[in-house]
């Protein structure tokens, strides 16, 4: 179940409440301080709320930290529609389309997307939560695939490559920045391996 999902947002005082939270934790996160420096504390002076109102919406930072992945991950999921959700066989603008907005969506979450990458490091349920999100896009990567002729066991093991490798560089040049490319450059390269996949998928078709 989603994380956001199991707390009531009817209540507007409740909503803004934990909006404040999460905007403040994000803006920690900005300045640079770590993920394992981010406690309640400094996020509760933060937001101006009390520990006991971070407790009524919050487990604890993680589940903090997951809200703010969810929100990301939805981000990341629509930038991908026209790739992952089109009718008939994609084209190439799709395909360009889709991971030019990919690589907008990570360089616009990339102290979110750097704060999970450090945590999933010493925390194996922040890992997996990450996990979980890459594999929503391989699942919709892998119907395409095989929409477009690999078989099954194919578009899986495709799939999970290409999407694994399509998130390192996404990582390497948006967040880190320890690429040479430029961000035209880096979505040329992704596009045309993905391309030169669904070409391939292709002559295999029955």
């Amino acid at each position: 179940m989603p994380v956001l999902d199991k707390r009531r947002r009817n209540d507007p005082r409740r909503e803004a409440t934990e909006r404040a939270l999460l905007d403040a934790a994000l803006a920690l996160l900005d300045e640079g301080v770590a993920f394992a420096d981010l406690n309640v504390k400094r996020i509760t002076e933060r937001a101006g709320r009390t520990r006991p109102a971070f407790y009524a919406h919050f487990e604890d930072r993680r589940e903090l930290l997951f809200a703010l992945l969810e929100q990301a991950g939805g981000q990341a999921l629509n930038a991908l529609g026209p790739f992952i959700a089109g009718a008939g066989r994609a084209t190439e603008p799709e395909v360009v389309t889709s991971t030019r907005a990919l690589l907008d969506s990570f360089a616009q979450n990339a102290t979110l997307v750097r704060a999970v990458t450090e945590a999933a490091g010493y925390d194996d349920a922040v890992a997996a939560y990450w996990a979980s999100i890459v594999d929503q896009i391989i699942g919709g990567a892998e119907q395409r695939l095989q929409a477009e002729g690999l078989t099954v066991h194919d578009a899986h093991a495709t799939a999970t490559a290409l999407v694994w490798m399509t998130e390192r560089l996404c990582y390497q040049q948006t967040v880190r920045r320890a690429t040479d490319l430029t961000d035209d450059a880096a979505v040329a390269a992704i596009s045309r391996v993905w391309w030169s996949t669904l070409c391939m998928a292709r002559t295999q078709a029955p």
